[in-house]
């Protein structure tokens, strides 16, 4: 299914109500789908039984058929709790699914997703180290299950609260292990640590001591999740590493570079590598890879070729019965889409930039605001777009009093807008939803107002601005730490 018809189908979920849905009651799109490697989960509050199975998949399927009524490109089809869509012509690659789960009552656990990101990093390198320090051999998740030591081992970092989600996750470390020790022997190795551990918190410490140039000038790195996406670490001679990251780190006016670069030696002498580690499909198998070593390693190598005619940009401004207007803009090329897009609720909030990459399982990962900013400042002749909702109009009477020309960015961006016609149409959307009752929909008119203020900031930017965008979400670059993924 083509990039454009699987944004076309989310957007369309994304505006759905309820009332559409005469059997089944859904959650928010923003809160109930999860990223797979081709298509989405979709978690339902209830949904009426027919022959004992939900009928939401029929209901939905049913919608969108009534949607693509006459287009002959898209075919569905569905199942008991699956939904396919498939591109004509056939081709495998393209088949795109939209499969459905319960979400729990409250006070149950909740999907195998919502478990705290730091159990899900603690389990992975505690199956790590029972490869590496008790000499275990994993051939299945299965093995991991039926090991009496390992899986009382997994029930003590779950604990009682997520115990039963052991099971969404062990696939993710038989994966993570078999790849890691596919590309290093365990004896290379002497420790696996994970966040709030010795080394960890050595890393954030000496991560304080560093600054990086910046159009602001020399400012501290900030946190280390901005710079670094590395969750745990594999160390080889722990107390000598320490020694050599400190002894390039000593005294004022270190640079991140030089902290970079003494990682990078570290990582060539595999005596240290930080390991960014992502959920892995039960269909699908773990890979390691090098990010920020060399060029030669970089996956996304051939992004540098992109040039804007390659580069698809879309502000959607299609109307939606429950916000008002579909809340998306996107920028999309070869297997990479960057959203720009609004934090899910009913609150104003800032801009975000997240990327997908098609086949991965997920989100590629957000960029880091401040640095987006200083992309802008660089790149925009003059810069008037700042991401802080708290600048931008949150009623109608300021909107109107708002000395911005939103009429001019909008004419300016008429050929990536997608929805309405004209500014005049847009503008009384745009009044309509500041009028509102509903919190989200005044929250969805501000952060559109942002979207035209962004975009028409950098429209006349070339390919180096949304490839630099995209390598910011993905953490790749020399502002961001050399580390392997496992992914």
């Amino acid at each position: 299914m083509s990039r454009k018809n699987i944004t076309d189908v989310l957007f369309f979920l994304s505006s759905l109500e309820n009332t559409d849905l005469k059997n089944s009651v859904i959650d928010e799109i923003d809160d109930f789908a999860t990223p797979e490697p081709d298509g989405i989960q979709v978690e339902y509050i209830s949904s009426k039984k027919k022959s004992g199975n939900p009928v939401i998949a029929e209901e939905v399927k049913a919608l969108l058929q009534k949607k693509y009524r006459g287009k002959r490109n898209i075919f569905l089809t569905s199942n008991k709790k699956e939904l396919r869509i498939d591109s004509i012509p056939f081709k495998k690659s393209d088949t795109f699914y939209i499969s459905f789960k319960q979400k729990p009552k409250a006070g149950k656990s909740s999907s195998g997703s919502s478990v705290k990101t730091a159990i899900q990093e603690e389990g992975s390198a505690f199956i790590l180290t029972q490869v590496l320090k008790k000499n275990k051999k994993f051939e299945s998740a299965k093995d991991i299950l039926n090991d009496t030591e390992t899986y009382k081992g997994l029930e003590k970092i779950f604990g009682s609260t997520y115990k039963d989600k052991i099971n969404a996750w062990v696939h993710s470390y038989y994966e993570h292990q078999k790849a890691f020790f596919k590309k290093f022997q365990p004896s290379q190795w002497d420790v696996f640590e994970h966040g709030g551990q010795d080394f960890m918190t050595f890393i954030k410490d000496e991560l304080k001591k560093v600054s990086v140039m910046t159009v602001r000038g020399k400012v501290p790195v900030g946190k280390y999740e901005t710079w670094n996406p590395a969750d745990i670490w594999a160390v080889k001679d722990k107390t000598m590493v320490k020694n050599m990251i400190d002894k390039a780190i000593d005294g004022d006016g270190q640079t991140l570079t030089e902290f970079n670069n003494v990682l990078y030696k570290l990582i060539d002498q595999e005596k240290l590598i930080g390991l960014s580690l992502k959920k892995i499909d039960d269909r699908q198998t773990a890979k390691f890879k090098y990010i920020n070593v060399s060029p030669r390693d970089i996956e996304f190598a051939d992004v540098e070729k992109i040039q804007m005619k390659d580069i698809k940009i879309e502000i959607d401004t299609n109307p939606s019965k429950k916000d008002g207007m579909i809340q998306g803009a996107y920028v999309t090329f070869a297997d990479y889409t960057t959203y720009i897009i609004r934090t899910p609720g009913d609150k104003f909030s800032n801009l975000k930039y997240e990327s997908v990459i098609k086949g991965s399982g997920g989100k590629g990962g957000a960029a880091p605001v401040n640095l987006v900013e200083d992309l802008i400042e660089s790149t925009a002749s003059k810069k008037t777009f700042t991401n802080k909702h708290q600048g931008y109009p949150q009623t109608i009477e300021e909107f109107i009093e708002d000395k911005r020309d939103y009429k001019k960015m909008y004419n300016s961006l008429k050929k990536y807008i997608k929805g309405t016609t004209s500014y005049d149409q847009f503008e009384s959307t745009i009044k309509e939803m500041f009028e509102s009752d509903s919190a989200k929909r005044r929250a969805i008119a501000q952060s559109k107002l942002m979207q035209l203020n962004f975009f028409s900031d950098v429209m006349k930017a070339d390919s180096e601005f949304w490839t630099d965008l995209l390598y910011m979400s993905l953490k790749v670059g020399k502002r961001f730490a050399p580390h392997g993924k496992l992914s």
